[in-house]
């Protein structure tokens, strides 16, 4: 089987004055789980949408399986294999959580405008049995007919990943997929992405949950002010110098504000 390769090569992006991204390389392979850390304002974001073509890098190139991908558009790229999940869930509220994956398989197959027209799909019984075959993998079967708009955010989060794994991505692309879950919801997350990449899906997971980050990626990029700070295995990169004084800051001002907001009694 061919190994499927997400690429960053060089990026640069900049707003006016501002280099938010810097010159960053980045490598995800397929049946790898990636994950990128990093500060508020550290890049993450503007790299995340370098990568899937919301923007245009100022430098620098997007390469998937060493083909150029700088320029095409994320529907192109969603297309050959690059998928995304995004930060504020995006389902379609009035569908049925089976008819919102039943988008994301024929998104991939090119036939959702004729399924909305009624026009015969050559893949349509194809997509009918993946979009099942992954509602029961995912434990969803008991909610195909439920409307999407209906659901708690941690039923929400999972119904985005299932939609996402119906588009049969090469390469995940997960913005802030923990964002709303609590610390069991947390946890059966960890296992889906541990078992999809074990399957063969390479995955690149942004999140501010480095707890998360740490327990169940392969390899692990940081960045601080645009630029790749450390990368590596996750013990590589957490006994980082530069990485531990950002995060040891950050966790200090915490307490320090939490200090702060305490009553004087209770201090």
């Amino acid at each position: 089987m061919s190994r499927h390769v997400l690429q960053a090569v060089g990026l640069v992006r900049r707003y006016g004055g501002l280099t938010a991204v810097d010159h960053v390389d980045l490598v995800a392979p397929q049946g790898v789980i990636t994950g990128l850390i990093g500060p508020n304002g550290a890049g993450k974001s503007t790299l995340f949408s370098l990568l899937t073509g919301v923007e245009q890098p100022d430098e620098g190139k997007v390469l998937l399986d060493k083909s150029d991908i700088t320029k095409m558009r994320p529907d192109i790229r969603s297309r050959r294999g690059l998928v995304q999940t995004f930060q504020v869930p995006s389902l379609f509220p009035t569908l049925t959580v089976a008819d919102n994956l039943l988008v994301g398989a024929e998104n991939r197959h090119r036939d959702y405008a004729g399924g909305l027209l009624g026009l015969a799909s050559k893949g349509r019984g194809h997509v009918s049995r993946l979009v099942e075959e992954t509602l029961g993998s995912l434990g969803l079967s008991d909610l195909r007919d439920t409307i999407a708009g209906t659901l708690p955010t941690g039923a929400l989060r999972l119904v985005e990943f299932a939609r996402a794994l119906c588009a049969q991505p090469d390469i995940l692309l997960l913005d802030e997929p923990a964002s709303g879950l609590d610390n069991d919801e947390t946890a059966r997350f960890s296992q889906l992405l541990r078992r999809t990449a074990d399957d063969g899906v390479g995955i690149l997971i942004v999140d501010h949950d480095v707890d998360l980050v740490f327990s169940v990626a392969d390899q692990v990029y940081a960045m601080v002010g645009g630029r790749v700070v450390a990368s590596g295995d996750p013990g590589h990169v957490r006994d980082d110098p530069t990485v531990r004084s950002v995060y040891l800051a950050q966790a200090a001002h915490r307490h320090d504000e939490t200090v702060l907001k305490q009553p004087q009694e209770a201090r």
